[in-house]
């Protein structure tokens, strides 16, 4: 646990030194968009602003080119909304006694206009479709968040292993609602023993958020914040 944690600092302080150069604005709704295309770049799913810096993945197993990504809103968009990594997720070395995996990390922050009318960020939420089965084996999923300045505000983790219990969803609040967080996500997949499997298809990661009534508003954005979500969740349904 301890390398885990060391090559998620590392990983995280390489991404915010390459997130500086991440302008190029990706739009994960088209079809067939990977995790290769917004590697160094940045994507806006409704409010939310995702920088990825050009060192965002860390893998000697998995191809960022190969993993599709899209935007992820609830129904309503204030409950939550993100991305999902979708994939042929599973150990590519079954048998061995390493598990197969990335690392991810990025930064989401609620956008100018919408955290000057008071968007702030409340509740993260991870999802996957994870499944495993033979003694030992597991497919799991762990994450860190932190504040401006490296602050620790939340962890979690789901998995799915042969034994259970299976944790599918983990939400988080952090003690206060906040405009920018930044996340690294361990994704790794273990079949242990030949005959051993473990699978996922997905990976989603949402963020709900609440409106903080004593934010003034800039001039000319009132109404803009709902009308932005209403058109995010209008373009969902048509899809």
């Amino acid at each position: 646990m301890q390398k885990i944690a060391k090559a998620g600092a590392v990983l995280m302080a390489l991404s915010l030194a390459g997130a500086a150069s991440a302008q190029t604005m990706v739009d994960i709704t088209q079809p067939g968009t990977t995790l290769a295309d917004v590697i160094g770049r940045q994507f806006q799913v409704g409010d939310k602003i995702f920088t990825m810096g050009s060192n965002a993945f860390l893998s000697d197993q998995f191809n960022a080119s190969q993993i599709f990504i899209s935007a992820v809103i609830n129904a309503d968009p204030m409950t939550g909304m993100g991305f999902r990594l979708t994939g042929a997720f599973n150990d590519l070395n079954p048998g061995d006694a390493d598990p197969s995996g990335f690392m991810l990390s990025y930064t989401v922050n609620v956008s100018p206009e919408f955290a000057a009318q008071g968007y702030r960020i409340t509740e993260g939420q991870l999802r996957f479709n994870g499944s495993a089965s033979g003694a030992g084996s597991f497919a799991r999923v762990d994450e860190t968040m932190r504040a401006a300045g490296d602050m620790l505000i939340g962890t979690g983790h789901v998995e799915a292993s042969a034994a259970g219990p299976n944790t599918y969803e983990h939400r988080f609040t952090p003690s206060e609602a906040l405009t920018q967080i930044s996340v690294v996500k361990d994704v790794r997949f273990f079949a242990n023993g030949l005959g051993g499997t473990s699978t996922a298809s997905f990976v989603d990661q949402a963020f709900g958020q609440t409106v903080v009534m004593n934010v003034i508003p800039l001039p000319g954005t009132a109404g803009l914040g709902l009308a932005g979500l209403g058109v995010v969740a209008l373009r969902r349904r048509r899809r």
